[in-house]
């Protein structure tokens, strides 16, 4: 069975600044190094979840119970996301490992110095 996690509700800032990245959590909007991040709400939330959950072990059967504003709650798949947002991180930014896996489990998410 998959585990829900839930980022409904919590109390994150409106503005998130970790390493490399500034995140606006009310506008859904984030950069890395200073570079727009055109990213879906499911790699928003993922990015502010790895944010949020730094070195959390996350299985890829993870799903986010996430709060959007016009869809109300809604259940986001962790692992097309997570590889999405993956593939944008290394497009924006050539070469950054930002998240790394290993045997298909989350370990680490490195935001950068």
């Amino acid at each position: 069975m998959a585990a829900v996690v839930s980022i409904i509700g919590t109390k994150a800032a409106s503005a998130i600044q970790v390493g490399d990245f500034q995140i606006d959590v009310a506008a859904r909007s984030a950069t890395v190094r200073g570079r727009d991040l055109h990213l879906s709400g499911p790699e928003f939330d993922v990015l502010v979840f790895l944010v949020s959950h730094k070195r959390r072990m996350v299985t890829s059967q993870t799903k986010l119970a996430t709060k959007s504003e016009h869809e109300g709650v809604r259940q986001t798949e962790f692992l097309p996301a997570l590889l999405s947002l993956r593939k944008k991180l290394l497009e924006a930014v050539p070469g950054a490992q930002y998240v790394h896996t290993e045997a298909w489990i989350l370990y680490d998410f490195l935001p950068g110095v």
